[in-house]
């Protein structure tokens, strides 16, 4: 982000750049000129040079900037008014076009009238002037809103919601107790009117025909808004020429099956082609047989409209045995003439294979846990084909009631219904793909087989496990008898330089949570909530930063952490608001710049008379980072430098050993280092009034 005195030739992010010779820009004054140039901003700039110089324009926003040239010929005395108040700004330093000379953010969102006044017979320059990008240039009258809530006009007093005394506002309403931006009004004041809500908009700015809000709120799709609801599309056109409209919704992907669950369908088609005799539909299901859909028994209607047949075939394929047609209990008579087997020496054996009735196996006790559930695995014992059928059901609530996963939800199920249960009920492959989530709080699992005389092969099963995500160490057998031990997790923290580290640890080894407050107010994670659980020992870093920081006043940090039991502890770091960074400091303690560069206080050596040396004035450089830097590196920034002048730094005052550089080792945070500064001039160096110098450094982490 650019700082004051730094070059900026087009406009920042959230920033909208109004060139020089807008029409809406008023110039007054007696020596106003155009130049031209290809440093300026659109090659064009104004320039005046007398006291008598001002500039004056409105617009509507929340943020300004003022961007010029500077030199040493410029004036350093500019007033800067916004509705009445005076600020100053100087365009008095070395030469740089397209410079930032002025910036105020954080006004209120209405109309703001600026007035930019020369007060010195000396060169002020208009290049550009920056507002905030939703902002608009030239805006003119008033602008107020009311809120319409509850059959009630309402506006703000103070920090609660105020009703207006008239059922319908008038004009005098309107300004007097209109807002003037919606957008400083807080979360909890809009939380407070439940239900709908209208804005009703006031403005005298003769150019405004409607009034536009952007409002921000927490995500949602539309599925979420129109669930459960009918909704129509409705599309309008002033072209002749179209003749129909597409509608493209997205949704969740499902399948035809799922929307036709347990639903007869009629396909219909329609055709101009006078050559097409038949059509001819392809739907693909679950494997089944003919026995699945037509049952025990069946009549097979046949018809042809060939004169030539006199008899019809139906030939059928079935794993089958004359065995099948006995019913009830049988004996069976074997005889033998093996003289082993009479003599009794040798057993006569009847080998014979027989396929089980279908069963329904369901799970008396609910399953051992000690853990989340990640994965449900099954696995069977063949791969053969066809094969016998297998379905699985599962249950939350120890056997009350049963679910199939179908369509990645959860669907209620009859087991009781052995043919409901064999038609919807899990196959191996959709247990096994059933997600973690969809696997909180399951208790049994109910198994359905049907190795019946219509296939060929039984279904053998060879296990069913589960993998769970169990706490780690956490148990312990002791004299016969089961303890659970848990340690509260702690906490160990550092906060230097506006920068919060900490190691957060539990000695089970158990997952740990945290966040943190700032003076009261969440801060880490932004929605309140603790962090998701993550293995301990966790490391924390987290920046502070400083526009939530009460500067020069006692500040409060609360981390607040929890194990995965539940238990919570906290603690607090009291810090006093200051800046962060390699900070440069005067010999008094007072701050020279800020976190950003930005100036705070200057080195005044006062009036220098050439050929002389001033006195050594002692700045101190201390490490506000948070942590140790190495390699710091001091020197004067060289586009401030002036021929016959000359900025001497030391290490010490006494003797003064000048040098054009310093160097340091390690500095831990906290700590700091003296210099000593001063100013060595020749008989033959120029007068510069006001003239600047600056310092940089830069260092390595460690």
């Amino acid at each position: 982000m650019a700082t004051i005195g730094q070059p900026l030739q087009s406009p920042e992010s959230g920033w909208q750049r109004i060139d020089d010779r807008h029409e809406l820009i008023v110039y007054t004054g007696s020596s106003w000129s155009k130049p031209a140039s290809s440093d300026l901003y659109n090659g064009t700039a104004m320039l005046a040079s007398t006291n008598d110089s001002t500039v004056r324009f409105t617009f509507k926003g929340t943020k300004i900037r003022l961007i010029g040239a500077q030199y040493t010929t410029g004036s350093s005395d500019i007033s800067v008014i916004i509705d009445g108040v005076v600020e100053k700004t100087t365009q008095n330093a070395g030469l740089v076009y397209q410079v930032l000379t002025y910036e105020k953010l954080g006004l209120i969102n209405k109309v703001h009238t600026v007035e930019i006044k020369n007060n010195q017979n000396a060169n002020i320059w208009i290049d550009a002037i920056d507002i905030d990008s939703s902002g608009e240039f030239g805006a003119t009258g008033l602008y107020k809103t009311l809120v319409f809530h509850a059959d009630q006009y309402k506006y703000i007093n103070g920090t609660n919601w105020a009703t207006l005394m008239n059922t319908i506002p008038t004009e005098n309403d309107y300004k007097e107790f209109g807002i003037d931006d919606i957008t400083t009004i807080p979360e909890d004041m809009w939380m407070k009117l439940v239900g709908e809500i209208e804005f009703c908009y006031y403005t005298t700015d003769s150019r405004v025909s409607n009034a536009s809000f952007n409002i921000e709120t927490e995500p949602f799709t539309l599925e979420e808004e129109w669930a459960d609801k009918d909704i129509e599309v409705l599309y309008y056109t002033d072209d002749p020429n179209a003749t129909e409209s597409v509608v493209t919704i997205e949704t969740d992907p499902f399948t035809l099956a799922e929307e036709w669950e347990d639903k007869e369908i009629k396909i219909i088609e329609y055709t101009d082609d006078p050559n097409q005799t038949e059509s001819t539909i392809t739907i693909e299901t679950e494997p089944f047989t003919l026995y699945d859909e037509l049952g025990d028994s069946v009549d097979v209607l046949y018809y042809t409209d060939d004169p030539s047949k006199t008899s019809a075939e139906l030939n059928i394929t079935a794993n089958y045995s004359p065995l099948d047609e006995l019913e009830g209990d049988f004996d069976v008579v074997t005889w033998t003439n093996d003289e082993e087997v009479i003599a009794g020496n040798r057993d006569m054996m009847l080998t014979y294979d027989a396929l089980p009735f279908e069963q329904l196996i369901v799970q008396p006790t609910d399953i051992a846990l000690y853990g989340d559930v990640k994965k449900v695995v099954a696995t069977k014992v063949t791969e053969n084909s066809p094969e016998g059928i297998l379905r699985m059901a599962a249950s939350f609530d120890s056997g009350l009631t049963w679910k199939t996963y179908r369509f990645n939800k959860w669907l209620d199920l009859d087991i009781q219904d052995t043919t409901l249960f064999k038609r919807k009920g899990m196959n191996l492959d959709t247990l096994n793909a059933i997600p973690e989530k969809d696997l909180i709080a399951l208790t049994r699992i109910a198994y359905y087989f049907d190795s019946s005389k219509h296939y060929e092969n039984s279904y053998s099963l060879d296990e069913v496990k589960m993998v769970v995500d169990a706490p780690r160490h956490a148990v312990e057998f002791r004299d016969m008898s089961l303890q659970l031990l848990n340690t509260t997790a702690t906490i160990d923290l550092t906060f230097s330089g506006n920068k919060l580290t900490g190691v957060l640890d539990d000695t089970d080894q158990g997952k740990v949570k945290y966040r943190v407050l700032l003076n009261g107010k969440t801060y880490y994670p932004a929605d309140g909530n603790f962090t998701r659980l993550a293995a301990s020992p966790f490391n924390i870093e987290l920046n502070i930063d400083e526009r939530n920081v009460n500067f020069g006043v006692e500040n409060t940090l609360k981390v607040e952490f929890q194990d995965y039991w539940g238990a919570v502890d906290s603690r607090e770091i009291k810090f006093i608001g200051s800046y962060s960074g390699l900070m440069f400091m005067d010999e008094s303690g007072d701050f020279l710049s800020d976190t950003f560069g930005g100036i705070l206080k200057k080195l005044d050596y006062g009036v220098i008379i050439a050929g002389q040396t001033t006195l050594t004035k002692k700045v101190r450089i201390k490490n506000l980072l948070g942590y140790a830097v190495d390699h710091v590196y001091l020197e004067m920034d060289k586009k401030f430098e002036t021929d016959g002048v000359e900025v001497q730094l030391s290490r010490q005052a006494d003797p003064f050993l000048p040098i054009d550089y310093l160097t340091y080792g390690l500095i831990q945070p906290e700590d700091s280092i003296d210099f000593y500064i001063r100013i060595a001039t020749d008989i033959h160096a120029k007068p510069n009034p006001n003239g600047n110098f600056e310092m940089k450094v830069t260092a390595d982490r460690v």
